[in-house]
């Protein structure tokens, strides 16, 4: 899939932020006035439609109040923090305000074979949701964009509810 994105850097901060991809205007043989434009501006081969798309999609989210949408969505992840650590027998790893979560929730889970929950979401309830190791941790995350309702989270929720009464060692390591 394609996306498009972009990096606004205060012109007094710029000089603190390297490349995340190092290419071209690294060691550029003609240096531009800017070393952050020279380090940022250019990754490789790219394909300019995705940047065409810009104005299209802030006047989208312009014409469809998208910080009350956001806002929305918001409400839905923190409103299901609760049931879903109750539920896993979990602690949020942040606190449950405005300040620390946005449009997503990871939950820590202590799962003996997180490819295999992975694949059971997929497969038996066609849910399609990361679960990610992070240090010695694991966690699964679900999100909620304007798409998505407190429906699709109960979906969610019902499935590991139901791994957790099946298949607890899916979610639960001994």
């Amino acid at each position: 899939s394609k996306g498009s994105s972009f990096l606004y850097v205060k012109k007094e901060l710029q000089h603190l932020f390297d490349p995340l991809v190092i290419s071209w205007g690294y060691d550029a043989i003609y240096p531009s006035h800017s070393q952050f434009l020279d380090y940022h501006q250019m990754q490789g081969t790219r394909d300019f439609s995705a940047f065409l798309t810009i104005p299209s999609s802030i006047q989208f989210m312009q014409e469809n109040n998208w910080h009350a949408r956001r806002a929305a969505c918001n409400e839905i992840v923190m409103h299901n923090v609760k049931r879903f650590c109750d539920m896993l027998h979990t602690n949020p790893i942040s606190p449950v305000t405005k300040d620390f979560i946005g449009q997503m929730f990871s939950i820590s889970i202590n799962s003996n074979d997180p490819l295999a929950l992975k694949a059971l979401l997929f497969s038996k309830y066609k849910i399609e949701v990361p679960i990610m190791p992070h240090n010695d941790m694991l966690f699964i995350r679900y999100s909620i964009q304007a798409f998505n309702s407190q429906e699709d989270l109960d979906v969610l929720y019902e499935a590991m509810k139901d791994i957790v009464a099946t298949e607890p060692a899916l979610l639960f390591a001994f």
